[in-house]
Order: C-alpha cells, then structure tokens, then sequence
C-alpha cells in the first residue's frame, strides 16, 4: 500500500468535516450562555425539575451551551436571555427560574405559545 491510499479516507474525512463546519448556520455556533456572571446563576440550575402536569423537565448548562429536554427527549439547545429566563430556539417555549433569597432556584414555570 501507498501513503496515498492509507491517507486518502483520512482526507476525505477531513474535507466533509470541514465542508459541514463551513456551511453550519451561524446561530448554531454561538453561545447560547451568557457571561460568566450569569452563567454562575444559571449553572444552579443545572438539574431535574417536576413539573405540575407531572412532565420531567432537565435543564443542562455547559461552558458555551445550554441544554433543555423535557421527559425522556434528547437535550435541545436553549439561549438563556438572562439568568431568569431561558428561551427554546423556534420563542415559543420558555422556562422562568424563580430563585430563593440566596440564589438558588426555587421553582419554575414551563410556558409555551401557540402557534397562530
């Protein structure tokens, strides 16, 4: 075997990965936490959450993500608009944190719109 053909799968993996990058909407490669004062605010609510209806809710945050899956659905990206408020991607869903006196989350409240 030549190098060439031990190395071409290799750079033809390399060429999609970097074609997928390039083409990658924009706003999937933002951040979708806030600065790092807000983000100390949001990673207390990092957890599992009961919902009234009797839906789990998980809330994820990482150093430039913040993921929300609701029951047993994969983890959806989610932008926090503050650390009292987190946003779905399509803004028809919305998760309120409602915080303690000394900033941990007490409760939430899941809100969703209908679409018209």
């Amino acid at each position: 075997m030549t190098t060439w053909t031990t190395l071409r799968p290799l750079t033809l993996t390399a060429a999609l990965l970097a074609t997928l990058t390039l083409t990658a909407p924009a706003i999937a490669q933002e951040p979708t936490v806030p600065a790092a004062a807000d983000r100390l605010l949001l990673r207390s609510a990092q957890g599992e959450y009961l919902l009234d209806d009797g839906r789990t809710l998980r809330v994820h945050v990482g150093v430039r993500r913040l993921g929300v899956a609701l029951d047993e659905s994969p983890l959806e990206t989610w932008r926090a608009e503050s650390a009292e408020l987190l946003v779905s991607p399509d803004g028809l869903r919305r998760v309120r944190l409602f915080r303690n006196g000394d900033g941990s989350v007490e409760r939430i409240a899941f809100e969703t719109d209908r679409v018209r």
